[in-house]
């Protein structure tokens, strides 16, 4: 009775029905809940109650392409059910609904997400992790505040270094402020895409550049940065000296960047030479460093 009151109500709105598609999330086969998920997003708003309740369902794969949908779909109201699924006894799904959280920039959810952040689950604790940023407001109160800024310095040293990227994600949304060291020496892990985000992460940092930034950095906290990127300019990888360059960019470039520079420029590849000798260029211009809210070449 309750499948033809909603068939009819589609059919009333001159649309398809969704049901069909949210029984099919009940599938064995993940191509089929694939595409049943890709259709039920074409309803948009109108399916979130629907969804809603299906995070009650009894099988797994359906809470689990439930909170993939509800992520994606961004909308308030399922913040209560994704909150729930946290506790969900698969980590997957729990890992969904911590992303989806991060997605929606739930504010409610940050003392549930701070539960999960010593899980033992890698799947959870890097959504979780990556979601305390976007979830992070300005008006918490001071205990959850300090909280939420000692979980990101304490993910900073992270054996899984997704979960050390997720923290500098996390970070920028606090402003960087009080975790320059932090920064820099993820600026040195051993992980060369660790390297590479914090590195770009530096850039940000010293001029400002992040969300309630208190805006860039100067004296002994510059200098740190500065020799930091100094030391990136000789890393092995191409993309993180590419990334080190930039960042100097950022900043002026600073004088103490000029002899790196010089090397790159003289025996480094086709893209170091690029890359340095229009910094080198701009330093010879004196340009000053771009403005809080330029774009930034990548």
């Amino acid at each position: 009775m309750a499948g033809l009151a909603a068939a009819l109500a589609g059919l009333s709105c001159g649309k398809p029905d969704p049901e069909p598609q949210i029984q099919l999330l009940r599938s064995l086969q993940a191509d089929v809940r694939e595409k049943a998920a890709g259709k039920l997003l074409l309803y948009g708003d109108r399916v979130v109650p629907r969804l809603i309740q299906e995070t009650n369902s009894s099988y797994k794969r359906v809470r689990f392409e439930v909170a993939r949908l509800l992520g994606r779909m961004r909308d308030p109201r399922a913040t209560d059910a994704l909150i729930r699924l946290l506790d969900d006894d698969s980590f997957n799904v729990a890992a969904y609904a911590a992303w989806g959280l991060g997605e929606m920039k739930a504010k409610k959810a940050l003392p549930s997400l701070l539960r999960f952040t010593e899980t033992p689950s890698k799947a959870l604790r890097k959504p979780v992790v990556q979601s305390l940023g976007p979830c992070y407001d300005d008006t918490l109160h001071a205990a959850l505040d300090d909280s939420v800024r000692r979980v990101i310095e304490r993910a900073f040293h992270d054996p899984v270094p997704d979960i050390r990227i997720a923290a500098l994600g996390s970070a920028r949304h606090l402003g960087y402020e009080g975790m320059l060291h932090g920064l820099i020496r993820l600026a040195r892990d051993r992980e060369a895409k660790v390297r590479h985000v914090a590195v770009q992460t530096l850039g940000q940092a010293a001029v400002g550049r992040a969300p309630r930034s208190p805006g860039p950095l100067a004296g002994a906290d510059r200098a740190a940065v500065e020799e930091a990127l100094v030391t990136a300019l000789g890393d092995s990888y191409q993309s993180i000296r590419t990334k080190a360059v930039r960042a100097l960019e950022q900043m002026g470039p600073p004088p103490s960047a000029a002899p790196g520079l010089r090397r790159l420029a003289e025996s480094g590849t086709e893209e170091d030479r690029r890359e340095a000798g229009r910094a080198l260029d701009n330093l010879a211009a004196g340009a000053a460093p771009p403005p809080p809210g330029a774009q930034v070449s990548g």
